[in-house]
Formats: structure tokens, sequence, C-alpha cells
């Protein structure tokens, strides 16, 4: 069979795979099972009681350290489902290609060839020689998984989003709490990332990062533009900036 990187390569393999198949009989259809190659090995020979060695004796360490469950494949709702788990869990995503879901036995076997070839790709040295890079990177997989969730939020749930950040960010500014304030204006500038540019995501933070009266004004005018802006309320939007004007030429009067 051929075993397709959809995610991730085989020089760099991660040692967890989504292995993914097309029903033969409707190619719509999504079937799935995952893949896990343990960095241990396993001697099967410790876990199992004297009078089963006889049933187990074939049985090899790779017979334990690498494998797939469930070890036939199951339907899942989409395609594009797998990007989302994958990319929350730093998954490799395979493709076996096109199966017949009603035998259940070929699955099984098809399974078991991709968890071999899997195998055969897995390079624990090159595990190693990265794990200085994966530790720098550890730090960004929060940032990771809130830009795979921006991803799926509508807009006005990214707003509510930006509203609590902003409202995060003035608080640390008036207690002033250094790193709780950068917290919330790196935590802005990734959900910035994922709004429109007219938005003025930037503007917004600016003016709450000043903490008097006239900050606080022009950060709920600049806030309720947005949601103005997502609802196409154009007369709204030409008043709110006609009050933004008026507000920052008057704002030694604040």
């Amino acid at each position: 069979m051929d075993l397709i990187f959809e995610r991730g390569n085989e020089a760099e393999c991660k040692g967890h795979s989504i292995l993914y198949f097309r029903d033969s009989n409707d190619q719509d259809e999504i079937w799935a099972t995952y893949i896990v190659l343990l960095p241990i090995t396993v001697e099967v020979s410790k876990y199992v009681p004297p009078f089963l060695m006889n049933q187990v004796s074939d049985i090899g360490a790779n017979d334990l350290s690498a494998f797939a469950f469930p070890p036939a494949p199951e339907k899942i709702e989409s395609r594009e489902h797998l990007d989302v788990i994958a990319k929350i869990r730093s998954d490799d995503i395979l493709y076996g290609g096109v199966f017949d879901s009603k035998d259940i036995q070929s699955g099984m076997l098809l399974v078991n060839e991709a968890v071999q070839k899997y195998a055969d790709f897995y390079d624990l040295d090159i595990v190693f020689e990265n794990s200085i890079d994966y530790i720098v990177d550890s730090d960004n997989s929060k940032l990771d998984v809130n830009n795979v969730i921006y991803e799926f939020m509508s807009t006005n749930d990214k707003l509510s989003e930006l509203t609590k950040m902003i409202g995060r960010l003035r608080f640390a500014i008036e207690g002033k709490e250094k790193a709780l304030a950068e917290e919330a204006e790196n935590d802005i500038e990734s959900l910035s990332k994922h709004l429109p540019t007219e938005y003025e995501v930037a503007k917004i933070t600016n003016a709450a990062k000043s903490s008097d009266a006239f900050g606080s004004k022009l950060t709920d005018l600049w806030l309720k533009r947005c949601f103005h802006l997502t609802q196409q309320e154009f007369v709204e939007i030409g008043q709110i900036d006609e009050e933004i004007k008026r507000l920052e030429s008057n704002k030694n009067s604040i």
C-alpha cells in the first residue's frame, strides 16, 4: 500500500499519527484509526503469566512498541475534523487509500501494514536531535492551540474574546502588573491575526494601555465600532468615527 503524509513527513515523523481511509462504497465517508509508536521497548514476557507464555512466545517487542487502535478503521464525521485534531495534538496525518468498510478483516490487515511502514519511517535518532528545538517551541504551544480555536470562531465570538482580553489588559495596567499586561497584549496580538485590518485592533490596544479617562472612553468607542462593523451598521460606524475624532481633538480637556 502507498502511505501518503498529508501532515508531517517521512523524514521527521512524530511517532503518533491519525491514519485514515476512504470507503470504496462511498468515498465521501472517512474512516480512521490512531497509530502510536512507543519510544520505549517493551519486553512482553515480564508482564505475561507463566501459563500463557506458550501462547505469546511469538510476540516480539515491536508488536507492542508499534500499534494502532482501533485495530480496524472507524467512521468519523469529516476529513476537516482530522485537521483540527491533528493541529491541536501535533499529530501526523496519513492517508492509506481506499478500503471496503464492510470487510473488517481486510481493514485490519491494511492498518497493520500501515503501522509497519510508519514504524520504518520513525527514526529515534532524529527525535533526539530535534528534542532541544521541541523544548524551545513548547512555550508556544498555547498560542498554537489558540490559533486553531480562533480559526473556527465566528467574528462575534472573536470580538467577545477581544473585549475580555482588553479588559484584562486595562486591569493589569491599572494594577501595574507588568507581566500580566504583557501576557494580555500577546493574546490580543495573536487574536488580531484572525480579524480583518479594518477592526483596528492595534488602535484598541494602544487606547487600552492608557489608564486615564481618555483611554477608557476611546477604548470603548473602538470596541463598539468593531461590533457595528460586524453587523455592517455603517451609519453607526460613521457616528462613532466622528465621536472618536472629537474625543481625540479634545484629549487635553478630558
